[in-house]
């Protein structure tokens, strides 16, 4: 009970210093300083900071670079100012008490390369934007490990499951959400994949310069997704060479930036090597491990400008193993995985100014592994193919016409056993030996309009069509969007739409039954009411998202889209200031989720199906981030999260096998949950400006402060007469690491 009230006191204690930072109240100062924070030009510099070194005295400029606050020092005093894309700069002051000090302080240029990653939640286009999310914001938040997937899930309406960086969208499961890499579709975007998605994400902070993440009511423009979709634009040409490096307890990495030709050609290459032993050995967390987590990835980008368009040619391979000791109903055993996953692109980008802009790219991905567990031992293989072509067209000042088609042939091959019941992975278990080659070929094309009708009015509307060979099915999918400005700082939005997706090819290799499989069906109905007043930002969502055709197991190595569901909640999201930028800065997410799907109920060695809570359905989720610069550019920062347990299906009684084996009797679907999980993240940052696009960050991080046993699992004896808790193996632990660029 104590550690619970010190990581509630810690985050109201946070909120509490973001409300009065944002809303300070009227003290008698000794001094005030106030003034002016200028580009050379002579324009405002907004959310630049201006510090007495050495002191916590300081505030933020305004959107016309005007600052004030008040100062108990006295005497001699040096002033500092920073804003990102200029040089510091530092002027003497003298303070005395009861006098106001004016100032006018010029920043020069001085471009620091931080690229911006944008967070979309429940916006219906790609065009709109909530909050922000840089590099250095994955970098510096608490918890996330400089990991872009898990730093997403401190937003409204991603649960964090457990440990892992798997982003579950509203109430959906984890395959319903897909991650694009320059229009290529990443089907394994998880490193060390686990039933929670895996530990960490694929694509690292650095290597992003734009990204896009549609919580709900997503554009037509995607297709073949449920919940929610993760599109992710890789850097452009470097316009000047440069080293970046990483290093911590964890992983090394280290890349380069180089222009070829002037204004012309430009390389970017990065590699990474992944080592958790010394993590886990420093914080005595490798007991269960026979192969410590670890890998090796890289990346070559070239980029080619011209005068009307852009060439880049992406390509990625990462290559991954683990062995672990690890435990599922009944069985406990020995979990190995090695994995290969590797994407290449050639993407095409055009522009004919103030008419159309289109982008066109062809891929090719490949992933294969091996997965040994008791009666699993499967090796399965994928390639794609892909040509996408997306392309717009204004038709007006304040209308514009969208386009475009897909189309992608995969090919699946599946070799090894699993095993014949749901959830039977003891070694004498039945099990179904797959030996199969299958192929499938998706087609889909969309259109879609948005236009301003007023000053206040915007509609967006679009429709989507998809064919799959393998479901044999066509789908149409409407999507509608309308959004009002109730006032400067105040939007409404509407959403509509309705989601199709295919089931996996791995499902159609398991199913053995007469019946074909379809496609699965989804729809959303998003209001938004967002408003932003400077560094200020609050939203609030509400949605309603029905399921229908759902593929679910009826049997041994049988399917049918025999399940529906329903999700519905309401997310809340505040955000303040932004790192580096303002002195406090940091952002308040709560959802609530209500999710009940059709699932399947073992009685023995018969199996039905029976609607419940969903095992993603986290009914309360709230997560505090706070980023306080302490002194200079030392920053501080927490994390608070806290999670409704996942729902869980009981096992109530056995019954014996002929085998020496039982076989479980299930209570109701979902009808217990986990303990809550919650966890506090602390970590402390330095960022040290070395030059014109060089900076050094050297960071320090306690992870699960509180040391708290998070209960992720139950676990049976083979009769299923007694059950065991399993905790998560990150306990509290620390971490540390640096990131440079040159």
């Amino acid at each position: 009970m104590t550690c619970r009230c010190l990581a509630l006191l810690l985050g109201l204690a946070w909120l509490m210093g973001l409300v009065l930072t944002a809303f300070p109240a009227s003290a008698q100062p000794r001094s005030v300083v106030e003034g002016h924070v200028t580009a050379p030009d002579g324009r405002p510099l907004a959310y630049a900071n201006v510090q007495i070194v050495g002191t916590l005295a300081g505030a933020a400029t305004d959107t016309t670079g005007f600052f004030r606050f008040t100062a108990p020092q006295t005497g001699p005093h040096r002033l500092r100012s920073t804003s990102i894309g200029f040089a510091p700069t530092t002027r003497r002051v003298r303070l005395a008490p009861g006098d106001t000090v004016r100032v006018r302080l010029t920043l020069s240029a001085a471009p620091v390369a931080l690229r911006e990653a944008t967070v979309t939640a429940s916006a219906y286009t790609v065009r709109g934007t909530d909050a922000t999310m840089g590099p250095l914001e994955a970098v510096t938040t608490p918890g996330a490990m400089g990991d872009l997937f898990r730093a997403l899930q401190s937003f409204p309406g991603v649960a964090q499951a457990g440990d892992g960086a798997g982003l579950y969208v509203r109430g959906g499961d984890l395959s319903e959400t897909k991650t694009l890499v320059d229009q290529a579709t990443l089907r394994h975007p998880y490193r060390y994949e686990s039933p929670a998605g895996g530990s960490f994400g694929t694509i690292r902070p650095f290597l992003a310069e734009g990204t896009t993440f549609s919580t709900g009511g997503f554009s037509a423009q995607y297709g073949d997704a449920l919940s929610g979709v993760l599109a992710i634009d890789t850097k452009d040409r470097p316009d000047a060479r440069r080293l970046r490096g990483n290093a911590g307890l964890a992983a090394v990495s280290v890349g380069v930036d180089a222009p070829l030709l002037e204004d012309r050609l430009g390389l970017r290459l990065s590699g990474n090597r992944s080592f958790t032993g010394v993590l886990f050995r420093l914080n005595g967390q490798n007991g269960d491990f026979e192969t410590v987590p670890q890998g090796l990835d890289g990346t070559l980008s070239l980029t080619y400008d011209y005068a009307s368009g852009q060439l880049k040619a992406l390509s990625f391979a990462r290559r991954n193993r683990m062995g672990v000791q690890t435990a599922e109903g009944a069985f406990r055993g020995l979990f190995r995985n090695r994995s290969t996953n590797q994407l290449h692109s050639l993407q095409w980008t055009a522009q004919r100014t103030g008419l159309w802009t289109g982008r066109t790219s062809v891929a090719y991905s490949r992933y294969g592994s091996r997965e040994q567990f008791g009666a699993l031992d499967l090796e399965p293989e994928e390639a794609a193919y892909q040509l996408r072509s997306d392309w717009d067209r204004a038709l007006g000042p304040r209308s514009t016409l969208s386009g475009g088609v897909v189309a992608m042939r995969e090919q699946s091959a599946f070799r090894g056993t699993f095993p014949a019941e749901p959830g039977q992975w003891d070694q004498a278990a039945a099990r179904v030996t797959v030996d199969d080659r299958l192929a499938a070929t998706r087609i889909g094309g969309y259109l879609e309009g948005d236009a301003s009708l007023g000053e206040r009015l915007r509609v967006i509307g679009g429709l989507r069509a998809d064919h799959h060979t393998r479901a044999a099915q066509t789908t149409v999918d409407p999507r509608l969007a309308v959004e009002y400005q109730l006032s400067e700082r105040t939007r409404a939005r509407l959403a509509w739409g309705r989601f199709h997706q295919a089931p996996a090819l791995e499902t159609y290799a398991q199913h053995v039954g007469p019946n074909r499989l379809g496609a699965q069906q989804a729809q959303h109905a998003v209001a938004t009411v967002r408003y932003q007043r400077g560094p200020l930002q609050l939203r609030l969502a509400g949605y309603l998202k029905p399921y229908r055709d759902l593929v679910v197991p009826t049997g041994e190595a049988t399917y049918a889209n025999a399940g529906s569901g329903i999700a519905r909640g309401v997310d809340a999201f505040a955000k303040y200031g932004g790192f580096l930028e303002t002195r406090l800065s940091g952002w308040a997410a709560y959802s609530f989720v209500q999710s009940r799907r059709t699932q399947v109920r073992q009685r023995g060695a018969d199996v039905t199906l029976e609607r419940g809570p969903a095992p993603f359905d986290f009914t309360h989720q709230f997560t505090a981030v706070g980023k306080m610069r302490v002194v200079d550019m030392l920053f501080a920062a927490g994390t608070v999260r806290h999670t409704t347990g996942r729902p869980i299906t009981p096992v109530v009684g056995a019954v014996p096998q002929g085998d020496g084996t039982y076989a479980p009797i299930e209570g109701p679907v979902g009808s217990e949950r986990l303990p809550a999980y919650r966890r506090l993240d602390l970590q402390l940052s330095y960022y040290i400006p070395l030059g014109p696009g060089q900076h050094l960050t050297v960071y320090a991080a306690v992870n699960n402060a509180l040391d708290r046993a998070n209960v992720i699992d139950i676990t049976y004896a083979p009769d299923y007469r007694s059950r065991t808790e399993q905790t998560t193996s990150f306990r509290r632990s620390v971490y540390a690491g640096l990131t440079m660029t040159l």
